[in-house]
Formats: structure tokens, C-alpha cells, sequence
């Protein structure tokens, strides 16, 4: 899957053109995202990028040529489409300023997706509450800001690790809509 977003100038609220020329369609500035977490929630949804600079003013984000809301933001880069899908963004980004925070984990694209059935653990991370599968006090201790664990098999698929391989650090990004697996909690 990929996504394509246009690029426009939101202080100047114009599409941007690689040879400056606003009358060549063939010049519009695009891009394409490929393996983003953003596909798994708005698969088949084209974009666009709205570019800000430290000039921009909070009205002039508010600027697009066909009237989009700005739903993500990921530094100086504003992703823009219809209203309605802002209801989608709100779901996974409930508060708004991580709209801004974390909108780069839905937009940077992935060396490798995968689309596989997982057995997840939610941990409260104030408690270690769980709901009974492990004892809270060792819950605690595996959360944390940008901690999540995965298992070894999961590991290799996503490295091509082989035995004898050295471990590294690898970012990892998981996304379930409510269509996928047993919600039932």
C-alpha cells in the first residue's frame, strides 16, 4: 500500500511546484509513503503536506486550497484531508497535542510491515494493573515512555536476525483498528 500526498505552501496557501510554474500539472510537488502505520487506518487515502516555516502564523496552518483540516504534524511537515477524517485521527490521538507530538510514528515510513495476529499485553503504566495475567509489580516494571517489548520469533521477522547474528535496537510500531482481533476487554 501507498500513500501520496501533494505539497503546498500554507503561508502562501499554493500547491508547490518543482519548476515554479503554478500551470503544469506534471510539475506538482508529490510524495509517497510506503509501510506507514498510516495506511493500516486510512488505507487508499491520498493527502497533503502542508510546509510551515518559523515565519508561519497559527491562522496560516489553518490555510488549504480545497479546504482540508490539519489531522498530523511531524516538525515543519502538516497533513491535511477532508474534516472527516479528523474523527479517525482524534480516535488514535485523543489528545489533540499528540496530534503534534507523535505524528511522525503514523508518517515515517517502515523498512518492514507486517500484518500478523499478536497476543498483546496492556499494562496501566501509573499501576502495572493488567488484568490478572502477570503480577502487577513485575507489569510496572515493563512499561515506560517508548517501551514495548516483542517477542524473539516477531524479533527475526522484522530483522531477518539469524543465529549467531548480534542483537541491536530496533523502532517497531503496532496499530490495531477495531476491526482487528478479540476486543473484548
Amino acid at each position: 500500500m501507498v500513500i501520496e500526498a501533494r505539497h503546498f505552501d500554507t503561508r502562501l496557501n499554493q500547491w508547490i511546484h518543482t519548476d515554479n510554474n503554478p500551470d503544469n500539472p506534471d510539475s506538482l510537488l508529490k510524495e509517497e509513503l510506503k509501510n506507514s502505520l498510516l495506511e493500516q487506518f486510512l488505507s487508499g487515502v491520498n493527502f497533503s503536506f502542508g510546509h510551515m516555516d518559523e515565519k508561519a502564523t497559527a491562522d496560516q496552518l489553518k490555510n488549504h486550497l480545497e479546504g482540508h483540516k490539519l489531522l498530523l504534524s511531524s516538525k515543519s511537515r502538516l497533513l491535511y484531508r477532508p474534516e472527516e477524517y479528523l474523527e479517525i485521527i482524534s480516535k488514535l490521538c485523543p489528545d489533540n497535542k499528540d496530534r503534534g507530538a507523535y505524528g511522525s510514528i503514523f508518517l515515517g515510513s517502515c523498512k518492514n510491515a507486517i500484518n500478523a495476529e499478536l497476543n498483546v499485553l496492556i499494562v496501566d503504566d501509573a499501576t502495572g494493573e493488567n488484568g490478572g495475567i502477570i503480577n502487577n509489580e513485575q507489569a510496572y516494571r515493563l512499561t515506560g515512555n517508548c517501551y514495548g517489548q516483542i517477542s524473539t520469533q516477531l524479533y527475526r521477522q522484522l530483522t531477518g536476525h539469524q543465529e549467531g547474528d548480534q542483537y541491536r535496537v530496533i523502532q517497531h510500531r503496532f496499530g490495531w483498528t477495531d476491526k482487528d482481533g478479540d476486543d473484548d476487554f
